[in-house]
């Protein structure tokens, strides 16, 4: 029988594996927005690039390239899966999965919120760009995207 402690850090690595898996499916869905309008169609990528150009500046002055910042929008997602299935067990054990779905398109929301949508200004004169509300609208549906995803996965580590 496997420790109940080894068995959290398993189920952790498997959420911050499906928080990978809905972020993906999240970029997806952003690829069409960001080919007809650029980053300024994706906010979160926005918001990525400048976290990515801040970390980087003291060792270059070279652009952030949009693989990079889709990768930084990924690293994210995977985190934000984590963050997920600990908030999820700090509301206890016993949440039946239709629940699951609902709080993980809720969690979705409240990241979009928090990020691009409320540090919207902090990010615009960081990196010197307008987020456009076409940007913040398609950062709001593929959010959604991502709560429904990591909510249809995250039982399956159950």
């Amino acid at each position: 029988m496997m420790d109940q402690g080894l068995s959290f850090v398993f189920e952790l690595l498997g959420a911050c594996f499906i928080g990978l898996v809905a972020a993906i499916c999240m970029t997806i869905v952003e690829l069409p927005f960001w080919k007809k309008w650029g980053i300024e169609g994706v906010a979160e990528w926005q918001v990525n690039s400048v976290i990515v150009s801040m970390l980087i500046r003291k060792f270059s002055n070279r652009r952030v390239s949009i693989s990079v910042s889709v990768g930084m929008h990924l690293l994210h997602g995977a985190a934000l899966g984590i963050v997920f299935r600990v908030l999820l067990t700090l509301l206890g054990t016993a949440i039946p999965a239709s629940s699951i779905l609902t709080y993980a398109i809720v969690y979705s929301g409240v990241l979009w919120i928090i990020s691009p949508f409320l540090s919207r200004s902090l990010f615009e004169s960081a990196g010197g760009f307008r987020m456009t509300k076409r940007g913040l609208a398609v950062s709001f549906l593929a959010h959604n995207v991502y709560g429904f995803s990591l909510g249809l996965l995250i039982p399956v580590l159950a």
